[in-house]
C-alpha cells in the first residue's frame, strides 16, 4: 500500500515539475509556466513575463496589441488571483508595449528605461510613467525585480529584467533564440551588440531560465549564441554550425553563390532568409552577409535591409575602394549592359 502511494505522488512530481506546463488564454494569447509564481506571456510570437507574489502581479513586456493585453491582464486578476501593480517595458517597438494604453487606462504604474520614454516622447507613442537611468529594482508582493541597462543592442534602449529569487532573465529582443537571426535590426547597434549580451552574460550568466524576445526560451546558452551571432565575422560560422546547405538560386547571373536556411519563393521573388551571399564579378569580389536578400529573377536585381558587405578588389592595378561594413540598405543590380552591375548603398558604416 505504501509503495502504491509513493508511486503515485513520483508521478505527480514528475508531470508538474519535470514537464513545461502550457496554458491557451485565446487564440492570442497563451502561457508557458516556468516557477510556481512566474509565467511567460506569448503573443503573435512575441514573450513576455508576468511574476507574482503575495497577493501582486507584474508584467513585463505588454503583448502586441490591445486585445491580448486586456486578455493577459484579466487572465492575472481570474485565474492567478492578484492584482496587477505594474508593468515593465523594456523598449519602445511595439511588440513591447503596443498595449500599454490598456494597462494605463487600468491604472497600472508603468516602468521604462528613461531612454525608452524619451523615444516615446518624440514618437508620439503612450510614455511610461516612471523613467530610470541604469538600474532600478521594483517589488512585487516582496519578492525583488532587477531592472537593468546594459548597452544598445537590438535597439538602443532596451533593457534586461532579472527575478534572483528564480534566476529567471528575461532579456528582451537583444537576446536570440536559436535560428532567431531573421527579424527587424534597423534600430540595431551591430557592431555594440555582441558586447552588450556580454555583459549581460557576466552578471546574469548564473541564469537558470532565459526569456528571448522572440522563440523558445532556453538557458544561457542563448546568450553565448547571441554573442556568437552578431559579432562580425562569425555569422558565416553560425550557418555552418546550423547546417546550412547551399542554395542555387541565382539562375541568370555568373559567379554567385549563397548559403542559406531557406528559400521562400512567389513567382520570381526569392526572400533568401539567414543568407551568406558571394557575387564574382570581373574585378570585384563581394560578400553580403544579412537576415533577409530579396532576389528578384525578373528583373535580375537583390535588395537587402540590414546586414555587412564587403568588396574586395581582387585585380592588382585596379583602382577600386575596398570596403567593409554594416550597411542599412544594399541594393545590387546585375546588368547585361556595359555598365555591367550597380551598387547601391545606404548608410555604410565602416
Amino acid at each position: 500500500m505504501k509503495q502504491s502511494a509513493w508511486l503515485i505522488i513520483l508521478f505527480f512530481f514528475h508531470n508538474v515539475f519535470g514537464q513545461e506546463q502550457r496554458i491557451k488564454v485565446s487564440g492570442k494569447l497563451e502561457l508557458i509556466r516556468l516557477s510556481s509564481e512566474t509565467y511567460m506571456h506569448i503573443s503573435e510570437g512575441s514573450n513576455g513575463l508576468v511574476t507574482v507574489n503575495n497577493g501582486e502581479g507584474i508584467i513585463v513586456s505588454t503583448p502586441p496589441t490591445d486585445d491580448a493585453s486586456s486578455e493577459l491582464i484579466q487572465w492575472v486578476l481570474d485565474s492567478l488571483k492578484v492584482k496587477v501593480v505594474g508593468v515593465v517595458i523594456d523598449s519602445w517597438h511595439p511588440d513591447n508595449m503596443e498595449g500599454l494604453d490598456v494597462f494605463h487606462t487600468q491604472k497600472i504604474k508603468s516602468y521604462a528605461n528613461e531612454m525608452t520614454r524619451q523615444a516615446a516622447i518624440n514618437k508620439g507613442l503612450p510614455v511610461p510613467q516612471v523613467g530610470f537611468t541604469g538600474k532600478m529594482e521594483l517589488k512585487v508582493g516582496g519578492k525583488k525585480l532587477v531592472l537593468q541597462y546594459f548597452g544598445p543592442a537590438h535597439t538602443r534602449d532596451g533593457i534586461v529584467v532579472w527575478i534572483p529569487e528564480e534566476k529567471i532573465l528575461f532579456g528582451n529582443n537583444g537576446v536570440r533564440n536559436f535560428n532567431g537571426w531573421v527579424g527587424n535590426i534597423g534600430d540595431a547597434n551591430l557592431q555594440k551588440w555582441s558586447g552588450t549580451i556580454e555583459k549581460v552574460r557576466t552578471e546574469f550568466g548564473s541564469a537558470k531560465y532565459v526569456i528571448p524576445g522572440h522563440g523558445n526560451y532556453g538557458g544561457p546558452e542563448l546568450l553565448d549564441y547571441t554573442i556568437d551571432l552578431y559579432q562580425p565575422g562569425l555569422w558565416g560560422k553560425i550557418l555552418k554550425d546550423n547546417h546550412v546547405k547551399p542554395l542555387p538560386v541565382f539562375k541568370n547571373y555568373g559567379k554567385v553563390f549563397v548559403a542559406a536556411q531557406n528559400d521562400s519563393v512567389s513567382g520570381t521573388i526569392h526572400q533568401i532568409a539567414n543568407a551568406t551571399l558571394f557575387v564574382d564579378k570581373a574585378k570585384q569580389y563581394i560578400r553580403v552577409e544579412s537576415p533577409l536578400v530579396i532576389y528578384d529573377e525578373k528583373d535580375n536585381s537583390i535588395r537587402s535591409d540590414f546586414g555587412r558587405m564587403k568588396i574586395i578588389n581582387k585585380e592588382p592595378g585596379v583602382d577600386l575602394p575596398e570596403t567593409d561594413g554594416y550597411y542599412k540598405t544594399l541594393m545590387i543590380d546585375f546588368r547585361d549592359d556595359a555598365v555591367g552591375m550597380t551598387i547601391i548603398l545606404k548608410e555604410l558604416i565602416q
